[in-house]
């Protein structure tokens, strides 16, 4: 059996007026059969790109995929926007990253991504895995 392990630590000693300090452990049982890439977005707002599209995943609506998305550019105001169906769910700054488990529920609803440089792009790391439990 595969599986991904998370980790989420959350610290900071001198924003709030009590310091923060969390962590969240996690193992997600996964398939072995994980569609990992890396794409320079050229999308623009007005005609996104699929990145994940749902029909590779979706089975009654019964099936949940772990996915990370990540804007792997270091230069200052380039920006991925993540979008589920419709609805843009993320603006991946420079370095950013979103990661979830994406609980397909129709084979329409894919998951886009658009840049706000369509000259040049912006490049993106995603992966997606089937969850087994």
């Amino acid at each position: 059996m595969a599986s991904i392990i998370t980790r989420l630590s959350i610290r900071s000693k001198n924003l709030f007026s009590n310091a923060l300090n969390a962590r969240h452990d996690k193992v997600t049982a996964v398939g072995t059969d994980a569609d990992r890439r890396i794409r320079t977005i050229k999308a623009a707002s007005g005609a996104p790109e699929i990145l994940i599209d749902a029909t590779d995943y979706y089975s009654a609506g019964t099936e949940t995929v772990f996915v990370f998305i990540k804007n792997t550019t270091t230069t200052a105001s380039k920006y991925l926007y993540v979008k589920i169906g419709s609805q843009i769910v993320c603006k991946l700054k420079p370095g950013g990253y979103i990661l979830l488990p994406w609980y397909v529920t129709s084979a329409s609803t894919d998951i886009s991504i658009y840049s706000n440089d369509a000259s040049v792009g912006v490049k993106s790391e995603y992966f997606a895995v089937l969850e087994t439990t």
